[in-house]
């Protein structure tokens, strides 16, 4: 029997492994918890993004970032911790490339001690989500795309 996956499968299924060992990882580095603070897990993959893009140039992963109030958001791991998340085991480390584990694993140490509201004021801060709200009212409920190039722009400075 053939299977058919359709892009946007494939996409979902890596950004929940990634965002499943991003978790692992901030659990293995800090002997703590993550919880299930969609904010923070929203922003450390943002900035893991724009950490992919300053390092080697090229994104970390397929998927669009849209410009929620709230920060930063891939709207596929909306629910991310109530739509049955799983822990991401040992066992799965060759599900992902040592640069992506390398990058998330970065990002855990640069940002991990780092509340979530924190971490999407400094998101709110790149030019990557002020460009995607010109003329956008705060209370404004249609969310905007975050351009990879001015996500790409952010990772230079």
């Amino acid at each position: 029997m053939e299977m058919s996956f359709r892009k946007g499968d494939i996409i979902m299924t890596k950004l929940r492994q990634l965002a499943r060992y991003l978790v692992y990882s901030y659990e293995n580095h800090t002997a703590a918890r993550f919880g299930d603070n969609e904010l923070k897990l929203q922003t450390m993959l943002y900035f893991a993004q724009r950490e992919c893009l300053a390092l080697v140039g090229e994104p970390l992963f397929d998927g669009n970032f849209e410009n929620w109030a709230e920060g930063p958001v891939l709207p596929e791991l909306h629910f991310f911790f109530v739509e049955g998340y799983d822990p991401f085991e040992p066992l799965e480390m060759k599900k992902l490339t040592e640069r992506e584990q390398f990058i998330l694993d970065r990002v855990v140490l640069s940002y991990g001690q780092y509340e979530g509201w924190y971490l999407a004021d400094l998101a709110r801060r790149e030019a990557s989500w002020r460009n995607s709200r010109p003329g956008v009212a705060a209370e404004a409920t249609e969310p905007k795309l975050l351009e990879l190039a001015d996500i790409r722009e952010d990772a230079k400075k």
